[in-house]
């Protein structure tokens, strides 16, 4: 059975090992991604960390008897220093699930206690990012009711 619970220290370094994976998932779609050996304390110390301090931010960690199937990094955004109405919104930064258990409801387990606790704080506007040529998490997002918003493009100038 999978429990989502918030992260604790002790999930970190699971949660580093299942970044790893997400990276090396999206280097195989776009090698943009392909992540520096050796990279993973820095994401721990210096992104996931900044989640965990903060009241507007949410760490969970899907466990399957006790092991980590799944992590996700969300926080409260906003205001932005301009005119917009929107003062503030949910953001989903990060959702991974191991290979071996997706397209088994973690994700969609993950994402619930992600909408309950953003209801909790007053935010009814979620929004992510995902990578383009991504089709197993664009199909994911949008089974649950997300919809293209904005398009970032690029060019590779080299």
């Amino acid at each position: 059975m999978i429990e989502v619970v918030r992260a604790s220290e002790s999930n970190l370094p699971d949660i580093g090992r299942l970044w790893w994976e997400f990276m090396l998932f999206h280097e195989a779609i776009d090698p943009k991604w392909a992540a520096r050996e050796g990279s993973i304390p820095h994401f721990l110390e210096n992104h996931v960390s900044r989640f965990t301090r903060s009241d507007d931010g949410l760490v969970l960690v899907a466990l399957e008897n006790g092991t980590a199937v799944g992590y996700s990094l969300s926080e409260v955004q906003g205001p932005i220093p301009i005119s917009l109405k929107q003062e503030k919104w949910g953001y989903i930064d990060q959702m991974a699930v191991t290979g071996s258990h997706r397209r088994r409801g973690v994700g969609e387990k993950m994402l619930g206690e992600i909408m309950a606790w953003f209801k909790s704080k007053g935010i009814y506007r979620i929004e992510l990012d995902l990578t383009a040529r991504n089709s197993v998490s664009y199909s994911f997002w949008r089974k649950h009711g997300f919809k293209d918003y904005m398009h970032r493009l690029f060019l590779d100038s080299k």
